[in-house]
């Protein structure tokens, strides 16, 4: 899919882990917690960064054309359970400071710190990539929990009956918004799916056209190798997954320098077995060693071919 399909698809997953989080909150908060109500802010920050992690690992992952597997979403949750959790601790002294004389802050402090430490922990998928890109997700987290939570107060004083549940949803699609709108926003250019001879690459981004951003910094894999075969805890071993028989699993590297993107084959094809199997043409021409991109570029791999677009035309 499109990246803004991406971010409206985020958003939704973001609303409903916010969602699930609140109905969690509530359950514990009659039974559990019933005697500690000052808890519930950690309670509420843990649940919400593990429905995070949970949901937008499964859901990247989906959509990325890859398999969903059990680790990955399971690592994402934890990642996303420990941040809630940091984030719920720091919420509790800010709470009990701030909360009675002056709510608005409490509430804008609490959720930007929460969004930043999840959306931190969300970013960690990409650190092979590109260590900005963690960085991004950060700042995306800490920009969306601050809208979430400001959302939060405001409206929910208007609907008292909606408080909570309206809240969680907001806080959850802004961290979910913000940490999927800044790499988008930062992109220094796109990878545009355009058609594939193999029939399951055309059936999973034929009509999605999807696309990968990219940015000064990334090194890129490009490859058929599926989630299930990386040997990584939480980070995805092949960043553009295509599906094509006629792609080695680890087939070429991408990567931004000065300025410029070039691509490259992957050390597992640059031989005379790979030359003459794997297919890696720039503007058609077969590229033996690395090649820079200008955009517009058009790039076979294997038998998909994909556009190179700067940011403008992306």
């Amino acid at each position: 899919m499109s990246l803004y399909q991406t971010l409206y698809f985020m958003s939704l997953a973001g609303g409903f882990a916010g969602l699930l989080s609140w109905g969690l909150t509530a359950l514990l908060s009659a039974t559990l917690l019933s005697t500690r109500p000052a808890m519930a802010d950690l309670a509420a920050a843990a649940l919400l960064g593990l429905m995070i992690g949970l949901l937008t690992v499964a859901f990247s992952d989906r959509w990325s054309g890859n398999r969903v597997v059990a680790r990955y979403v399971l690592a994402g949750g934890l990642i996303g359970l420990a941040a809630g959790i940091l984030g719920g601790l720091a919420m509790m002294p800010i709470t009990e400071n701030l909360g009675e004389t002056l709510p608005f802050l409490a509430r804008l402090l609490s959720w930007t710190l929460v969004g930043s430490l999840i959306g931190l922990g969300l970013g960690l998928r990409w650190v092979m990539a590109n260590k900005m890109r963690v960085v991004h997700a950060c700042l995306g987290g800490l920009v969306g929990g601050a809208i979430g939570g400001s959302l939060f107060h405001v409206l929910g004083s208007r609907i008292p009956d909606l408080t909570q549940a309206l809240g969680f949803v907001l806080v959850g699609v802004g961290i979910c918004f913000g940490v999927t709108l800044a790499p988008i926003l930062l992109r220094d250019g796109v990878l545009k799916f355009v058609s594939s001879g193999d029939a399951r690459a055309q059936a999973k981004f034929g009509r999605s056209g999807k696309e990968w951003e990219i940015r000064q910094g990334d090194t890129l894999l490009i490859g058929s190798q599926s989630l299930d075969l990386n040997k990584t805890a939480f980070a995805v071993g092949v960043q553009v997954f295509i599906p094509d028989a006629a792609i080695a699993p680890r087939h070429a590297i991408l990567f931004g320098k000065d300025g410029r993107f070039y691509i490259a084959r992957h050390p597992d094809i640059n031989n005379p077995q790979g030359l003459a199997r794997y297919v890696l043409r720039v503007r058609g021409r077969t590229v033996t060693t690395s090649q820079e991109l200008r955009a517009g570029d058009d790039i076979l791999v294997g038998r998909t071919a994909i556009k190179f677009l700067t940011k403008k035309e992306g």
